[in-house]
């Protein structure tokens, strides 16, 4: 106060704009760092966590790629581990035991037919 007992305006208004500015940037920060929270919560609890019925899938696939199994018990088609296939795949030279499935024999391209040539009008 000043010497008569009045306040000093100018003084309280720039305190009170200085303290509004401070509380403004405090409010803004701490918002921005809830949303950031709330974020990183929603991505830990529901982003990250793999369905169940997923997980279930992913399992069973991978009890198909490396187990044993019937396809076919009637024609005597079984499902064998993927390493092993691979295994026998590099140990026969690539050979298909099914001759439908025989990759074309290596050599020289035949040569593809000759264009038919179009009627003359």
């Amino acid at each position: 106060m000043r010497e008569g007992g009045e306040p000093n305006t100018p003084l309280a208004a720039l305190v009170g704009i200085v303290f509004a500015i401070v509380l403004f940037v405090v409010v803004v920060f701490l918002q921005a760092y809830f949303y950031q929270q709330r974020q990183a919560e929603n991505a830990r609890k529901v982003v990250a966590v793999a369905p169940q019925e997923l997980s279930q899938l992913v399992s069973q696939q991978l009890g198909e790629l490396h187990g044993y199994r019937w396809v076919d018990a009637k024609a005597g088609v079984v499902a064998i581990p993927i390493g092993r296939a691979m295994e026998l795949v590099v140990r026969d030279g690539g050979r298909s035991p099914w001759p439908s499935v025989q990759p074309p024999p290596a050599g020289p391209a035949a040569a593809p037919p000759p264009p038919v040539a179009a009627p003359k009008r």
